[in-house]
This record gives structure tokens, C-alpha cells and sequence, in this order.
């Protein structure tokens, strides 16, 4: 498109009344063991994330500048490529840190395209993909691509808008710096969708469809018909801040439906809960992956350079398809289980709820659905008091929000953003340490010697 704008057991050998497999023995096709992990060698029936092909995609975080000059402050990029000769649609929402849906678009992508998205032409001048934009009549199909895909509705792509009214552009610099969204249309405004910001900020998710549609994810059709299942979309984002002279880029966050294909309703999931589960009342049509709760982050503070450590978090919060606005702002202070802050001597501070210490904590600490955070942020994070430089952070962002299960832990996602000496700047995922279908784990032996051990999780299999 031309725009301006396993892992896998390899095998499962049978074993014949020895520890060793018999000559000549072949694959067995999804086979399961008593004890003992695998529990499966279905490699599609997994709940860990990778960086593979998917059927959504997740950028947990974006910051845009909307006053300054375009490329004198700071912007969000993505790019989404399909892997795949078909066409596709990638449905976009843009969320507030509340999680408060602001407006969606489409991007069609012929066989094997690859689109790219600012988000302050969209914030800040309400401009999608200038000058072309993203629709059907207006995609390059290459010679290796394909003229058709039975599961997508090609022309209701056509005409897709490049250019949204000033109303549109209203709404979404008030919903994602200020927290209010007015009327629109029929729909009503909300004063409390988000956090105040001097920035833009928000996330947002990217989901295949099968059709061009004005629905959203919290409405029952997108998930009784619209979305689809096919994993082939890959993307990555750019954030770049020309004032301050810094650059990262990562992949988005790759979520897999398993099993793929097909159209709504026509195959089941293993899962028991999904990425998109809070919007269909814990229902899991999607197929989507969950994320984790847990966690292992580094972080340098300080030294000869002046290193600086964030923290970009996504949270799943507690609104589904049905809530009211005012219930909105109960995404903006979802818990969290424990932090644990190592240095480089191995040296362990913690900070939690409920725990008993003198001084006493004046509040738990919280995060909304999606933040920027530093590191060295004593207010959110354990304390330093060794003054070390570097370690890793231990973090349980279970929320134990009334509206999950108790034996479930919340989704999570968390990039380690960190930055030196006006030049030098780096994003990279922080390590699960449990898979999206392990269960809620307590606080650790950090806090008491009764805890749960600091470690890698269980990571079950759906």
C-alpha cells in the first residue's frame, strides 16, 4: 500500500514399555500426558504471548503532543502489516486511561500491505493516512497478492474517510487531555471517561474484522458477527520526542485467537476467560489470548549518565460492554498486589497493600488502565535505600477487582522504556513470569514468610 501517509514440541514420541521411544515411532497429533508438564502438544493451544502473527494487536500506551508544530513534540506511530496474500480489515479503537472507547476507523490492508499511523495526524488534525487514506478503492494490490477473502466484506471499505470534521477532532483532544468527551450525534458526553493530561494519552487495540464498521468493542454486534479470527497481523510503534531529543520503538503486543479462523461462532475456545471477555460478560467469542499478571522489569536510575527508567503499563480495568459514565473512573485506581525492588545486590524492598509497617503506607498504591510511570516514583514504587543504580522490579499487578474471579488474575502488559543523557532511549517488553491462564498469586515471601515464592509461575495451558 502505497500512502503518503513453535515454540513446539517437535514430536510426541509413543513409548513402548521403556524410557526410550520405539524405532519408527511417529508424531502423535495433540497428545496428552497424565502428569507432569506439556500438559498438550497442541501448539496453538497456548495462553503464552509472542511476538507471532496475531488477530489483535494491542498498544498499550500512546502520548501526543497536540499543541506544539508537527515534529517538535511528541507523537505515537504504529504500523500494522498483514502477513497474509488475503485482505484483511484492522479495526482500530482509541481508548482514554480510563478505558473509555473515543472513536474507532478502519485501515483495509491488501494481501502482504503494511500501513502506518500517526497519531497526531489523527489527534491533532483529524487526518487518517493522508493524503490517500485507508479504503479498498484506494489500496496498491501487488502481483502476489490475492483478489479475495470469503470472510471479509470488501465494499464496505470503499470511501473510507481521510479527512474527520472538526467535531471528531473536538472530541478527542478534550476525552484524552482533559478526561471529557461531549456529544456526539446520539451519544451523549462524558465528563469523567479519563485523567487530565498536558498530553494526549491513551491505548489502543486493533482487532481483524471482517467488514468496515462504525462498531465498537463494547457493542454486542462486534463480537456476534463482525470480528474475525484469522492471525496475521504484525506491528510495531514509534515514540518520538523531538523536543527532548528521544526515540523508542517496540512491537505491539501480539494477542493469537485460538483456534484461528473460521467466523463468529463457528469454532469453540479452550479458553476459559479471553482478552476481550470483560465486554461479552466473562463470554470468550473473540478467542483471544489473555495477558499476564506477572512480572520481572528492569530498571537503571542514575550513574554516570543519567539513566532514567519508566514504566509503559496497560491494565484490564473493570467496566464492561454496559457501564455507565460514571463508572468510568474506576479504572483510574486499579490495584495492584506487590512490587518488589531488587538492586544488583539482591537486596529486596517491597510495597503492597495491607502490609503492616511503621511509618504506614498512606494509600495502596493504584495505576489506571494505561500509564506512563517512573521508576524511581517512591510514591508508586518501593524505595531505593541503598541507593543503587540498577535491579529489576518484581511486579504482581493482579488488581483483585471485585468484577474478576478471585482464583483469576487481571490482564497486565508492561514496557520498560528507559532513557540517558538526551540521546540515548530504548523500549523493550518487561518478562512474564506466568502466562495469561495462571491463576492469582498472592503476595510474596518478601512480605511474609508464609508467601509465595518470587519466581516464575505455573504457566497453564488453556
Amino acid at each position: 500500500m502505497k500512502k503518503t501517509f513453535v515454540w513446539a514440541l517437535m514430536a510426541a514420541l509413543v513409548v513402548c514399555g521403556s524410557a526410550f521411544a520405539a524405532p519408527g515411532a511417529g508424531v502423535v497429533a495433540n497428545a496428552t500426558f497424565d502428569t507432569g508438564a506439556p500438559t498438550t502438544t497442541n501448539n496453538d493451544d497456548s495462553c503464552d504471548i509472542g511476538n507471532a502473527p496475531a488477530a489483535t494487536l494491542l498498544l498499550p500506551y500512546f502520548e501526543v503532543d497536540i499543541v506544539s508544530p508537527a515534529g517538535a513534540g511528541e507523537t505515537t506511530l504504529f504500523t500494522i502489516t498483514n502477513v497474509s496474500e488475503l485482505p484483511q480489515v484492522a479495526h482500530v479503537t482509541l481508548w482514554t486511561d480510563y478505558s473509555f472507547p473515543v472513536v474507532d476507523f478502519n485501515i483495509f490492508l491488501t494481501g502482504y500491505d503494511v500501513q502506518s499511523i500517526n497519531l497526531y495526524d489523527i489527534i491533532a488534525r483529524g487526518r487518517i493516512a493522508p493524503n490517500a487514506g485507508t479504503g479498498a478503492d484506494k489500496s496498491n494490490e501487488g502481483d502476489l497478492s490475492a483478489d479475495d477473502n470469503p470472510v471479509v466484506d470488501e465494499d464496505t471499505c470503499v470511501n473510507l474517510p481521510v479527512q474527520l470534521s472538526q467535531a471528531y477532532i473536538t472530541r478527542m483532544q478534550s476525552a484524552f487531555t482533559l478526561g471529557r468527551v461531549p456529544a456526539l450525534g446520539t451519544t451523549p458526553a462524558c465528563n469523567t471517561a479519563g485523567g487530565v493530561h498536558t498530553n494526549a494519552v491513551g491505548y489502543a487495540t486493533i482487532d481483524v474484522a471482517g467488514l468496515c464498521s462504525t462498531s465498537l468493542p463494547i457493542d454486542p454486534s462486534y463480537f456476534a458477527t463482525e470480528i474475525r479470527f484469522d492471525n496475521v497481523l504484525i506491528g510495531d510503534y514509534q515514540q518520538v520526542n523531538g523536543a527532548q531529543n528521544f526515540a523508542q520503538g517496540n512491537p505491539l503486543v501480539s494477542i493469537r485467537a485460538i483456534p484461528e479462523g473460521g467466523l463468529p461462532g463457528a469454532l469453540d475456545t479452550n479458553f476459559d476467560r479471553t482478552f476481550y471477555s470483560r465486554y461479552q460478560a466473562g463470554g470468550t467469542a473473540d478467542r483471544r489470548q489473555p495477558l499476564p499478571a506477572l512480572f520481572a522489569a528492569r530498571w537503571i536510575s542514575g550513574g554516570a549518565t543519567g539513566f532514567q527508567t519508566f514504566y509503559k503499563i496497560w491494565r484490564e480495568g473493570r467496566t464492561g460492554s454496559t457501564a455507565a459514565c460514571s463508572a468510568y473512573p474506576t479504572n483510574a485506581t486499579l490495584g495492584i498486589t506487590e512490587f518488589v525492588r531488587f538492586d544488583e545486590e539482591e537486596n529486596p524492598t517491597t510495597l503492597a497493600p495491607g502490609v503492616v509497617i511503621s511509618p504506614p503506607i498512606e494509600s495502596a498504591p493504584t495505576l489506571p488502565e494505561t500509564s506512563l510511570t517512573s521508576a524511581s516514583d517512591e510514591a508508586l514504587y518501593p524505595p531505593n535505600p541503598t541507593a543503587a543504580v540498577a535491579g529489576w522490579m518484581y511486579m504482581n499487578l493482579n488488581s483483585g477487582a471485585p468484577e474478576i474471579p478471585a482464583e483469576v488474575a487481571s490482564q497486565n502488559w508492561v514496557v520498560v522504556s528507559m532513557r540517558a543523557e538526551g540521546r540515548f532511549s530504548v523500549d523493550f517488553d518487561a518478562s512474564w513470569l506466568g502466562n495469561g491462564c495462571t491463576g492469582a498469586i498472592g503476595q510474596s515471601s518478601a512480605i511474609s514468610a508464609l508467601g509465595d515464592p518470587i519466581g516464575p509461575a505455573p504457566n497453564t495451558t488453556p
